[in-house]
This record gives structure tokens, sequence and C-alpha cells, in this order.
């Protein structure tokens, strides 16, 4: 090989090395134009899928197959098959051409000497597996080949894909050791491809995302952001909220953690922007879905209507099944809901820690309907589980379906447990959840003690006002009225704002999202976020909607030019 094309293969080598993408797809497009050589052809592949022409790289890196495979390098060949697979598996959702490939692998790796190939074909046919036992054998088989032939980035993917099966599992404390494993040698710099790094941060994302541990994530952002400034990756500074980033890919994983600590807007801004980006690219999430995401957001919301139109266009996921049930029980059909819930239960039998958020559903499905004692045991199923995982999250919520089957009961005991609840439930840094369980309690209060009743409800409603949850609002305010109570005061005056939260309403008003409302202000996203929630909360209002009608109406027009 020549001196003209060394260079600039070498060069698009040492950018990829240093996360500098767009000179990684110049250099390496030069070197395919002039010899369109495998390896320069899998490089620009690899530059083209983190710069999100996902197509561009899965064509790109299929050329690239079947130039290594006609060389006879099939060990190199076989890591490519099986990328191809991954993709069209977890990206386009096309099990059949990911089975295809799949195949392909497999018969690289039969041809394969020397290499770590079988251990790359066994973390792909995990990922197909439907039985846990099979995909877990596949994933340790991975692991000792990875050992074995000195890979490290087989190591990090398939101590993070093992990881995440056993906390799903309910095999918790050792799918954590596999998971902070994983992260230790992926934050160390063991491994040679960036993406192995954001495969294993993800992965914690999702055990965080089953077990509600985000100190666990703390724990470990400190170190992916000393390794990304000494790579000088283009990666954002990494906090608990935001570590999934490093995917580069979808922001449902934020979405879902502003979600579950009420940051309704925040979680708005996230699955919207991450829709946007899914339909530009025409792509599927690789987790859960953003329109599922932001069809329970509509619900909280409200927007009932909204949400069933959102559920309509991906109804045939597996993961929609709760939102669906959610929106089941906010229509006022709760045996639907409990039929659909046991349904997708019962498929994730073997991953019994994925299946909890709908045990915890149920209990409120059975309740509604009347069935206390398939509530009751219900509600044991999602205590043995939170017992299972030692998760103080889970435990709050078990604490909380428990004490609301003793409420529907009338147990005398319903009022101490609801207010140990909702104080779990807020030290958990779930406050949409304890606000919940502060209007229960306040419920359960209201013959025997009416004016703690009021005080509580009250409160609650303050809250989801705050947190833009409507239905929520709507729930307390009229437990109030049924105590002689008014709950709300309506919407206060404009003079109440500053000058800055005046010009933010406005925008509001246009229907700017709030980091649209950053840059035209050249402010944080996070700072508008706060002017927002602060219009909200000074002005009694519920939700984006009610404060731009209430701009229109009483901001005065400014003058052109303004």
């Amino acid at each position: 090989m020549g001196r003209k094309l060394l260079d600039p293969f070498a060069a698009g080598e040492r950018a990829l090395a240093s996360g500098d993408w767009l000179t990684a797809r110049e250099t390496f497009a030069a070197a395919v134009a002039e010899d369109g050589s495998p390896d320069a052809l899998n490089g620009l592949g690899q530059a083209l899928w983190w710069l999100k022409d996902i197509d561009g790289a899965i064509s790109a890196r299929t050329r690239a197959y079947a130039g290594l495979r006609s060389d006879g390098r099939f060990g190199e060949a076989v890591k490519i098959a099986v990328w191809l697979a991954r993709e069209y598996r977890g990206l386009y959702r096309n099990d059949a051409m990911a089975d295809g490939w799949l195949a392909r692998a497999r018969s690289a790796a039969d041809r394969a000497n020397g290499c770590a190939a079988r251990g790359w074909v066994s973390v792909a046919a995990a990922e197909a597996a439907h039985d846990v036992d099979r995909a877990t054998g596949l994933l340790r088989d991975a692991v000792m080949v990875a050992g074995q032939y000195a890979d490290a980035d087989l190591e990090i993917v398939a101590l993070a894909r093992l990881g995440v099966l056993e906390v799903a599992a309910g095999a918790v404390e050792g799918g954590l050791e596999h998971l902070d494993e994983s992260m230790a040698a992926a934050t160390a710099g063991e491994g040679r491809d960036p993406q192995s790094v954001g495969e294993a941060c993800c992965a914690l994302m999702e055990a965080v995302d089953l077990l509600g541990d985000a100190e666990r994530v703390g724990r470990w952002a400190d170190a992916v952001e000393g390794f990304r400034r000494t790579y000088d990756l283009p990666w954002p500074n990494v906090s608990p909220v935001a570590l999934s980033a490093l995917s580069a890919f979808c922001g449902s994983c934020c979405a879902g953690i502003y979600l579950v600590t009420g940051r309704l807007d925040e979680a708005e801004e996230e699955l919207t922007a991450a829709i946007g980006s899914l339909e530009n690219d025409r792509r599927h999430p690789r987790c859960v879905h953003p329109v599922i995401q932001l069809a329970e957001l509509r619900v909280l919301q409200g927007r009932l209507e909204e949400a069933g139109d959102l559920l309509s266009a991906v109804e045939d996921l597996p993961e929609s099944a709760r939102p669906l049930s959610v929106l089941d029980m906010a229509q006022g059909f709760p045996g639907r809901a409990a039929d659909r819930l046991r349904v997708r239960i019962d498929a994730l039998r073997s991953r019994e820690v994925a299946a909890f958020p709908l045990w915890l559903l149920l209990v409120d499905a059975e309740i509604a309907r009347g069935d206390l004692l398939a509530a009751e045991r219900t509600a044991e199923e999602a205590s043995r589980i939170a017992s299972g995982t030692g998760s103080f999250r889970h435990t709050a919520e078990a604490a909380f379906v428990a004490a609301k089957t003793a409420a529907a009961r009338g147990s005398e005991s319903a009022n101490l447990t609801l207010r140990e609840a909702a104080q779990l439930l807020a030290e958990a840094h779930l406050p949409l959840q304890a606000c919940r369980a502060r209007l229960a309690y306040a419920s359960a209060l209201a013959e025997c003690d009416r004016g703690t009743a009021v005080s509580e409800a009250r409160a609650a409603l303050t809250a989801f006002e705050r947190m833009g949850a409507s239905s929520d609002a709507d729930a307390a305010a009229a437990f109030l009225r049924e105590l002689g109570v008014k709950g709300r005061t309506g919407p206060k005056k404009a003079g109440l704002l500053s000058d800055r939260e005046r010009e933010v309403l406005r925008l509001v008003a246009e229907g700017l999202t709030n980091a649209e409302i950053a840059g035209r202000l050249h402010i944080s996203t996070k700072t508008a976020g706060h002017h927002v929630s602060n219009i909200l909360t000074k002005l009694c209002l519920r939700s984006r909607t009610e404060a731009a009608a209430y701009a229109v109406v009483n901001l005065p027009r400014e003058p052109a030019g303004a």
C-alpha cells in the first residue's frame, strides 16, 4: 500500500480514536475514493454512525464486510456482521434482516481462527433469545471468550448486557457487580471502540431505571467525565440525569427520569426532541419508545384524546401495555386495564423486576374494579419483588400500594400506612407519587380529621399544579369541593411576574419549548425551565397551555419593533 493511501487512512484512524467524527468521515471518504479498501469503508461507517447517518453507516459497513470476507479476514468480518445484526434488531426492529446477518456472522466465525469471533456471535444471539437462561448462558460464554483473547470491547459489552439481564430477572446483586465491572473497564479506557463505552453507560441507565437507584449513576459520573476529557470525546458534561446522552441517539432515559421525579416540562422537551430525531432519521429507539412515554405524560396532563392518538401508532409494541392501561384507568375501564396488564406480566415472568411497575398499576386496577382480594395478592407480589431488589424506591412504591389496599378494605391502620408511604416516596425523590399518597391520606382522614384532610389535599393540589399533573390536580380539587372547600383560587394578576418572566410567558404563548426560549433569550435551558415553573406557580396555572391562553388575554401586546 503506497504512502498516498496510508495518509488519509491513518488520519481517519487518529480522528476516530480522538472522537473527531467529522474529520474521520472526511479522511476515510478520501481513503475510500482512493481504493475502496474494506478498512477505509469500515472506518467511514463508524464515523457516519456517530454522526447519526445510520443508513450511510450500514451501507459502508456492509461493503466493508463483503470486502473483508472476500479477503479471508473472517474474524474482522464477524464483528461487522454482528454489528449489522444488532443494528437491524435494536434500531430497525427488523428481525428477519437481523437473523440473516447473525447467520452470516456464525458462518464466518466457523472459519475464523485465533480471535474472539465466537464471543461476538454469542452477544448477538443472546439479544435474539427469548429464554432468559439461554441468553444468560450465551453472555457468560461471551465474557469467557473475551478473557481468552483479551478483547476488552467484547468484555465491556458482554458484561453490561449480562448485568442488565440479571437485574431484570431478579439476580440484582450479581447483575450490579457485572455492570460495575463493565463500567470500570470502560472508564479505564481498556476498550478501543468508544461505542462500547456508550453501551456500558446505557446498560447502567437501564438498570437504574429498573431499580430506581439513581445514586449508582452519580457514582460513575465523575469517572465517565474523566474518560471523556482524557480522550477528548465530544460528549456533554455528564450528570446523573444526562448520562444516557453518551449513546448520542435517544432522550428516552432522561425523559423517564424526569417523569418519575415530577419534572414534566423537562420530560416533554426531551421526549419531543427524541421523537423528532427518530422521525427525521426513520429509526426506532433502542429502548422505550418516546411516543409511549409522551402518551403517559399526556394522561398526567389530562390530555386523554392526545394520549390515545399517540398510542394508536405504537399499540403493537409490548412496552405500550403500561401507558395503554394508564389510559384505560383514566377513561374508566379498570377491567380492561387489569386484563391488559396481566397478559404483559405473564410475558415478562422471567424478568420480574422489569414487570414491577406493571404490578403496581395492577393494584390500582383491581381496587378500581372492586376486586380487593386480587388487589391484596397483587400488592403482596409487588412487596416480594421489592424485597428481592433491595431498592429503596421499590420499597416505597410497594408500601404505597399495600397502604391503598388497606384503605380500600377500611383498615384502621390505613391512615398510618398511607402517611408513612407518603414520607417514603418523598425520601425516594418521587414527588408525584408522594403527593398521590398525601391525597389518599387526606381521603382516609376526611371523616375523622377534616382539618388535616383539607391541609394535606391543598398541599397535594399545589404540588400537582406546580408539576403540571392536571389529572391529579383535578382529582385533588374535586376532593376539596366534596369537603366544601374551594381548592383553586384561579389565575392571579400578571403584576406578580418579573420583567423577565413576562418575557418568557410571551414566548410560551408563541409555542416555544424551554430550549427554544433559552436560545431566544441567551440563557440556559435550565434557567428557562425555572422561569416557566415560577410563572405557573405565581399565576396558579396548571400547564403551558393555560399559560399561553392567559398570556393572550392578560399580557399587553408588544409595540411594533420591540
